[in-house]
C-alpha cells in the first residue's frame, strides 16, 4: 500500500511539472506569434497555426482557413501591400487541458496601413491551441474590441 501511495504522489508531481512546462511552451508559442506579426515573417507566422484554423473577429461571422498555404498567402499579401504591425500581448494567461490549451490576453499596439493611416489596436484575445507532436499550434482565435483601458 505504501508503494502505491508513493507512486501516486510521484505521478501527481510529474503531471504538474509536465503541465507547467506545457504552459511555458504555450506562452512561448503565443509570443512567437506576436513576434512574427510584428516582423512580417510569413514563415514564422504560419508555423504557429494549425491547418484547420478558425477565427471570430470584429463581431463578424466565423472564418475558416482551408490550408496553411491559404493562411500564409493572406498574411503575405497584407505585408506585401505595406501593412505593418506593432502589437504586443499583455496579461497573457494560459490554461492546459491535456493536449489542448486556452491562452487569453489583451493585444495592444498599432497597425499602419498602406494608405498611411494608423489604427490603434486594443482587443481581448482568446486562442485555443492543440499540441501536435512537441509543438503547440493555434487552431482557433476569438478577438473582440476592448472598450476600457487594459489593466496596467
Amino acid at each position: 500500500m505504501k508503494a502505491c501511495t508513493t507512486l501516486f504522489v510521484i505521478g501527481i508531481f510529474l503531471t504538474a511539472v509536465a503541465m507547467a512546462d506545457d504552459a511555458d511552451d504555450v506562452r512561448a508559442a503565443v509570443l512567437r506569434h506576436y513576434a512574427a506579426l510584428n516582423a512580417g515573417d510569413a514563415d514564422a507566422y504560419i508555423q504557429s497555426r494549425a491547418p484547420e484554423h478558425s477565427l471570430f473577429s470584429g463581431g463578424g461571422l466565423l472564418s475558416r482557413s482551408t490550408s496553411l498555404e491559404e493562411q500564409q498567402s493572406a498574411f503575405k499579401a497584407g505585408i506585401d501591400a505595406g501593412l505593418k504591425r506593432n502589437v504586443s500581448a499583455r496579461h497573457l494567461e494560459v490554461r492546459i487541458y491535456g493536449n489542448t490549451a486556452v491562452a487569453t490576453n489583451y493585444t495592444i499596439g498599432t497597425i499602419a496601413r498602406p494608405d498611411g493611416s494608423i489604427t490603434q489596436v486594443r482587443v481581448q484575445r482568446t486562442a485555443v491551441l492543440i499540441k501536435q507532436g512537441n509543438q503547440w499550434k493555434e487552431v482557433h482565435q476569438h478577438r473582440s474590441l476592448l472598450n476600457i483601458a487594459p489593466p496596467q
